[in-house]
C-alpha cells in the first residue's frame, strides 16, 4: 500500500516546519523524486536529528556535526552509533543516542467498533492512573498524559485504567500517536484498540496520524501494521550533552 501524493506533500511540510527549514524543503524527497540530504543547520542545536523520509534525508544540528558527517552515506546516519561517535569526536564525551525509530503514516479511514466491555475517557486523571500502573522506563516515549490529546480505555466495571493511547499536533498538520498498556493486559489487543480510536479521532480531526516505532520495539511495530500503517522512513537522535 501506498500513501496519497497530497499525504506525502503534508507529511513533508510538517516535517520541514517541524525542522526549521523552507516549506519546500523536503517537497521531492516525500515524491520520491530526489534523493539528496537536506541540511538544517543550527549551531546552537543540543540535539542531532537524521531523518529519512522516502527517497531524501535530512541532517539536523550544528554546523561542526553537519560538516563532520558529510562524508557518511545515509546507511550509517541512520544509526545512532554513528551519531554518537561524530559527537564525542568532537569533544562531547558525555554524548548519547536518544533513539532510531521507524516512521508510520496512515491516510485510510479506520473502522473502530464499539466495545461493550470497555469505556473510552478523554480525563487527564485516567491517563495519569493509568501512567501509575506502568513501569518508568515504559513511559518515556510516550508521555500520555502531557500529551494534547489523551485516550484512556477503562474497564466497564470499576473504570480501572487498561491502555491509553494519545497525540501531539504537529504544525497543525500531522497527529504523532503514542500508546501503551499496563504490562499485565498486554498482547490482547487492548493498546491497538485504544491507539485506533486516538489515529481515528486524529484522521477526523483533518490530520496525518503519525506513528514512531523504536527499532527493537516488535509490539509497535506490529501494531503499526494492523492498523494499516505505511512505512516511509526513520528518525534517528542523539544529545550532545
Amino acid at each position: 500500500m501506498e500513501l496519497e501524493t497530497g499525504t506525502r506533500a503534508i507529511i513533508a511540510l510538517a516535517w520541514a516546519r517541524h525542522l526549521g527549514l523552507a516549506d519546500s524543503a523536503l517537497h521531492l524527497a516525500a515524491l520520491g523524486e530526489s534523493s539528496d540530504r537536506v541540511e538544517a543547520r543550527d549551531d546552537a542545536a543540543d540535539t542531532v536529528r537524521f531523518l529519512r523520509l522516502v527517497g531524501g534525508s535530512v541532517l539536523a544540528g550544528p554546523g561542526w556535526l553537519v560538516d563532520a558527517a558529510a562524508e557518511y552515506d545515509d546507511e550509517a546516519l541512520a544509526q545512532e552509533s554513528t551519531l554518537v561517535r561524530l559527537i564525542r569526536d568532537h569533544g562531547a564525551m558525555d554524548a548519547r543516542g536518544t533513539g532510531e525509530s521507524a516512521l508510520y503514516y496512515l491516510d485510510e479511514p479506520l473502522d473502530v467498533a464499539e466495545s461493550d466491555s470497555t469505556l473510552v475517557s478523554l480525563e487527564a486523571e485516567h491517563a495519569l492512573a493509568l501512567e501509575a500502573e506502568c513501569p518508568r522506563d515504559d513511559l518515556a516515549g510516550v508521555r500520555l498524559s502531557d500529551r494534547e490529546h489523551t485516550f484512556t480505555l477503562l474497564a466497564q466495571d470499576g473504570h480501572a485504567p487498561l491502555a491509553g493511547a494519545g497525540y501531539d499536533v504537529w504544525e497543525g498538520l500531522v497527529a504523532d500517536v503514542a500508546a501503551i498498556t499496563v504490562p499485565e493486559l498486554r498482547r490482547h489487543g487492548l493498546g491497538t484498540y485504544i491507539a485506533a480510536v486516538a489515529v481515528d479521532e486524529a484522521l477526523s480531526q483533518g490530520l496525518v496520524p503519525q506513528w514512531r516505532a523504536g527499532v527493537s520495539h516488535r509490539a509497535a511495530h506490529l501494531t503499526a501494521d494492523e492498523l494499516g500503517f505505511v512505512l516511509c522512513g526513520s528518525l534517528t537522535s542523539a544529545r550532545i550533552g
